[in-house]
């Protein structure tokens, strides 16, 4: 990582922020998510702010949404939803640009913050919208994730049968990508089937799936605990960097 962030540093000192804007802004992007993902949220802020100059709607909106998960990691829920809020208004002064995509980022984390919040109402609502939105932006991976999410909360308050519908869909688009998605949903699948009373079929998904992921020597969990501990916070914001760099 540092050697990362040292590479970023040696490119900012070549360019000026006056003649090439748009480099020194996406590196300063760049360089605010390898701050956040070492965990200094001051620098990672202190990046995104000073980046945030930027004329160029979509790599600000990168920046904007980059900047919100930051302080979603720092349980920030008020400054998240202010910086979520500018960036809808961005978004609605420039409705002629194709930015479905970041409307779906956005309503996710502004669905994870209402769920910290514990305002499952209003969590489920953000991420229909994410949803939506993602579907319009033929992304597959935020389509995936928005139904998880829809999941874990209608796992956690026991409306199993509505979770599987939204588990079904999960697993369709995410299955396709790659391994880890489909560690998620079979952790998801898990947990659903364990409040099905189906106890026996959870684990032995969830010890297929420990050791097709290679943690079978690790596997400590209980099985209520699993939903948490797996797909957490870090989890997701993994799987939606993809885009955001």
């Amino acid at each position: 990582m540092q050697s990362e962030l040292e590479l970023i540093e040696k490119s900012l000192s070549k360019i000026t922020k006056e003649k090439e804007p748009f480099k020194w802004a996406s590196l300063m992007n760049i360089k605010g998510v390898l701050y956040r993902n070492q965990g200094n949220f001051k620098e990672a802020e202190s990046a995104f702010i000073s980046a945030l100059f930027i004329d160029d709607i979509v790599l600000k909106c990168k920046i904007l949404i980059n900047y919100a998960m930051t302080e979603f990691l720092k349980k920030d829920i008020v400054r998240a939803l202010q910086v979520l809020e500018r960036l809808f208004e961005i978004i609605k002064a420039n409705k002629k640009l194709n930015l479905n995509l970041f409307l779906g980022y956005g309503h996710l984390l502004r669905g994870q913050l209402y769920h910290l919040k514990k305002d499952e109402k209003t969590a489920i609502s953000e991420f229909m919208k994410a949803e939506f939105f993602f579907e319009l932006a033929a992304d597959p991976r935020g389509v995936g994730l928005s139904c998880l999410e829809i999941t874990r909360v209608h796992i956690k308050s026991k409306n199993i049968t509505t979770a599987w519908n939204f588990l079904r869909k999960a697993e369709n688009f995410l299955s396709r990508l790659g391994d880890e998605e489909q560690f998620g949903v079979a952790l998801c699948k898990a947990i659903a089937l364990y409040y099905s009373n189906r106890a026996e079929e959870a684990w032995k998904i969830l010890d297929a799936a420990y050791r097709a992921s290679g943690q079978e020597s690790e596997y400590r969990y209980v099985i209520d605990e699993v939903l948490d501990a797996y797909l957490d916070a870090h989890w997701r914001m993994a799987q939606a960097q993809q885009a955001l760099m």
